[in-house]
C-alpha cells in the first residue's frame, strides 16, 4: 500500500529511516517549517532551513525513493520581533518556488496576541498566493485545545482565509466533530504525544461522512521516534476491514489532490 506523509520533518531524520519509510510505501512527504525553535538562533538560521527544504531535501528524496516537497513559514516560538518581521518580509519571495505547496505550521498553541498577530500575516501571506495552510493547533492532550482550536476557526472567518483549503492537523478526539464541521481538513497526527495509530484508524472507519476531509501525517522528526506511524494505521484500518481502495483514498489520493502534487 502507498502513502503520503502530509506532514513529515525529514530534516531531522535520518536517510537510513527515510528510505525505510520508502520501502514502506511513502512516495512522497510535504516537510513543514517548524512552529518553533527551542532557542533562539538568529533569522539567518530560518532562511537557511527554508533553503534546504527547496534544494537538499529535494534531491536526497529524489536518491532514496521519493518526492519532497516545502510548506514555509516563520516559528512563533523561538525568533525575536526583529527577526520575525524581516523573516516575513523575505518569505513571499521564496513561495514562488514550484517545491513549496503550502504555508505552515502555522496557528496558536496557547493563543496569545502575539501568536494572533502572527498568524493572521501568515494567513494574508497565504492568500495573496493562493495557497494552503497547515494549521499547528493544540495537541491531543493539550488543555487548552478546545479553546484555541475555536479561535484559530475564528481568526481565520475574520481573515476571509477559504476554510477549505486548511488542514487543522494535530488533531484529538475532544476536537475531531469541531474540526470536520468547519469544512476543511482533518489532521491526524499519529506520533509518539499525538493520536494512536489504532485510535485514527478507528475514527477513518466509524466517520465515512467525513473521510474526504482526513489527512493522515506522522508530525515525526528526531532521534527515537518510531517512524513506521502511517504504515501502521494503513495496517491497523486493513486488520478492522476496511478496502483497500478507501485506504488508498485516505492516506494518498486526499493529500495528493489537497496540496496539487505533482506526482505523474
Amino acid at each position: 500500500m502507498r502513502f503520503i506523509d502530509a506532514h513529515l520533518h525529514s530534516d531531522m531524520i535520518e536517510d537510513i529511516q527515510l528510505q525505510k519509510l520508502v520501502m514502506m510505501g511513502m512516495e512522497a512527504a510535504v516537510v513543514p517549517s517548524p512552529h518553533m525553535f527551542l532557542r533562539n538562533p538568529p533569522v539567518d538560521t530560518l532562511y537557511r532551513i527554508w533553503d534546504r527544504f527547496v534544494t537538499l531535501e529535494v534531491t536526497t528524496a529524489k536518491t532514496l525513493g521519493y518526492e519532497s516537497f516545502a510548506s514555509l513559514s516563520v516559528p512563533f516560538v523561538g525568533l525575536g520581533q526583529s527577526d520575525t518581521e524581516k523573516a516575513l518580509g523575505v518569505l513571499p519571495d521564496l513561495l514562488e518556488n514550484e517545491r513549496v505547496v503550502a504555508m505552515g505550521e502555522i496557528g496558536l498553541d496557547t493563543g496569545t496576541d502575539y501568536e494572533q498577530d502572527l498568524f493572521r500575516e501568515h494567513l494574508r501571506i497565504a492568500k495573496a498566493h493562493g495557497l494552503p495552510v497547515i494549521l499547528h493547533t493544540p495537541i491531543r492532550l493539550a488543555p487548552q485545545g478546545s479553546e484555541v482550536t475555536p479561535l484559530i476557526l475564528d481568526i481565520i472567518k475574520e481573515e476571509g482565509f477559504p476554510v477549505e483549503k486548511c488542514v487543522f492537523d494535530h488533531a484529538g478526539e475532544e476536537t475531531l466533530d469541531f474540526r470536520a464541521s468547519t469544512g476543511g481538513m482533518v489532521g491526524l497526527s499519529v506520533c509518539w504525544d499525538k493520536m494512536p495509530p489504532e485510535v485514527a484508524a478507528r475514527y477513518v472507519i466509524d466517520n465515512p461522512d467525513v473521510r474526504k476531509q482526513i489527512i493522515i501525517n506522522s508530525e515525526l522528526g528526531g532521534e527515537g521516534n518510531d517512524y513506521f506511524m502511517i504504515p501502521r494505521v494503513m495496517l491497523a484500518m486493513k486488520l478492522f476491514g476496511l478496502d483497500k481502495a478507501v485506504i488508498d483514498e485516505v492516506c494518498y489520493q486526499a493529500p495528493k489532490d489537497f496540496f496539487k502534487l505533482d506526482l505523474d
